[in-house]
């Protein structure tokens, strides 16, 4: 077997050049550097895997947004000087090709590998056995360059198949796979009194810290969340969890602080407060360009909390999203106090379909009937008077014939010049329960 021609080296690293490239970044100290190298990564790439003496990740496809290799390189350099970490910066087209540039300039700091460098890398780095090294250099091969030199044929002839992975190795097969590792889902952040605190306002202050914190450290993931998760630790050996979500993803602290001390205050913990625990969930960020025709609308942190002090006013369980029950009951909805409306809601009108609302009267306005052969003739109310001319029903059945019985009897009913309504009677009093809009 005769040794790749020069040429053929060049095109073969082209072609892959298009197709895959990593990033390595070594660092002296990789338990010290862990989180702000998982945060340079981040911003370039989502396949990230975590190595024992650095970060390995995928930058295939930035050429266009940065530019060549080398120009990613020094991107990615850059973060590490402005971040004032310790690291040394490869680009490759292979994983081992990367992994041996970059481990190359280990006792370094702040440094780049060119691709150029990996033929004059030392046969050491290559996992070749001390007496095989031995006796390479005594024929004077003391780097990749020269070992190219050699036929493959020969070289597993004298070392066996084995020897395979090396000649893989220095022609830059791509035989090696990044395998992503990072699993880290959430982050959290935890606090004990020096005593017993009754009121959570008087730990509002310390909360903010504790965000501060836990708000830097998902940044520097390239994160945001849209969801918080509060535990306290009470004096009576009870815990008390709160789990709050937006419907946005956002690191707003002062809003975040805001809508933790209305969700508390809605529901306050019954015990004194020993200690704080605070997790943040990981999501992507939400965009920030906004068309330049798009209707202006508020901020959704505004709407947020002010639906959190209508819940504070009013009750959590009066404000919500109204969702509708397939079922036969006086008030045939629920209140999603969770829930939000999306702002995307339209009415699919249809020209054979009229869509009408119901509005409920509360509390319900007394009626006087008049029952005449069965029917339903005239009804009175401090609102209006009014003939019926036209009336479905009775019905007296309950989805819920189980768990109580049905006293109502209903009928709906349109008065003459004034509308449909829902008309009721339970025993022998007569009430209006709501009209049709």
């Amino acid at each position: 077997m005769k040794p790749l021609a020069k040429d053929s080296i060049n095109q073969n690293k082209n072609h892959q050049i298009g197709n895959k490239l990593y990033a390595f970044i070594v660092s002296p100290d990789i338990k010290r550097d862990r989180d702000d190298l998982l945060s340079i990564a981040h911003q370039f790439s989502a396949r990230i895997e975590m190595l024992e003496d650095g970060v390995l990740f995928d930058v295939c496809g930035l050429e266009r947004l940065i530019g060549k290799p080398d120009e990613i390189a020094q991107s990615i350099l850059s973060l590490l000087k402005t971040n004032n970490v310790s690291g040394n910066v490869a680009v490759a087209t292979t994983v081992e090709t990367v992994i041996l540039l970059a481990r190359q300039k280990k006792g370094l700091n702040h440094t780049v590998a060119s691709p150029m460098e990996f033929q004059k890398l030392p046969l050491r780095n290559l996992g070749i056995g001390n007496d095989s090294i031995g006796i390479f250099n005594e024929l004077g091969i003391t780097n990749i360059e020269e070992l190219r030199r050699i036929p493959a044929d020969d070289l597993i002839n004298r070392y066996g198949r084995d020897f395979q992975k090396v000649i893989d190795v220095i022609e830059q097969n791509d035989k090696g796979f990044l395998t992503p590792n990072i699993k880290e889902s959430n982050l959290a952040w935890r606090y004990h009194l020096d005593f017993p605190v009754d009121d959570f306002e008087q730990l509002i202050f310390i909360v903010n810290h504790g965000l501060d914190k836990l708000f830097g450290h998902i940044a520097k993931r390239g994160f945001s969340t849209e969801q918080l998760d509060i535990s306290f630790k009470l004096n009576n050996k009870t815990e008390r969890h709160y789990e709050i979500k937006t419907s946005f993803p956002t690191l707003e602290k002062t809003f975040w602080l805001k809508l933790i001390n209305l969700r508390v205050s809605l529901d306050p913990p019954e015990a004194a407060i020993v200690s704080v625990d605070v997790v943040a969930h990981f999501t992507k960020l939400r965009p920030n360009q906004k068309g330049l025709y798009a209707v202006s609308r508020p901020e959704p942190e505004s709407l947020l909390l002010t639906v959190g002090k209508i819940k504070k006013l009013v009750g959590e369980e009066n404000v919500g999203v109204a969702v509708l029950l397939n079922q036969r009951l006086p008030e045939p909805f629920i209140l999603d106090a969770d829930k939000l409306p999306e702002g995307k809601e339209r009415l699919q009108s249809r020209p054979d379909k009229a869509i009408i609302s119901f509005v409920y009267y509360r509390p319900p306005v007394r009626a006087e009937v008049l029952v005449r052969d069965g029917r339903l003739v005239f009804i009175k109310t401090r609102v209006f008077n009014g003939h019926v001319t036209e009336y479905s029903g009775v019905w007296k059945a309950n989805s819920k014939w189980w768990d109580k019985d049905w006293k109502a009897q209903e009928w709906d009913i349109e008065v003459e010049d004034h509308g449909i309504y829902r008309l009721c009677k339970v025993d022998k009093e007569w009430f209006l329960a709501g009209e049709y809009d």
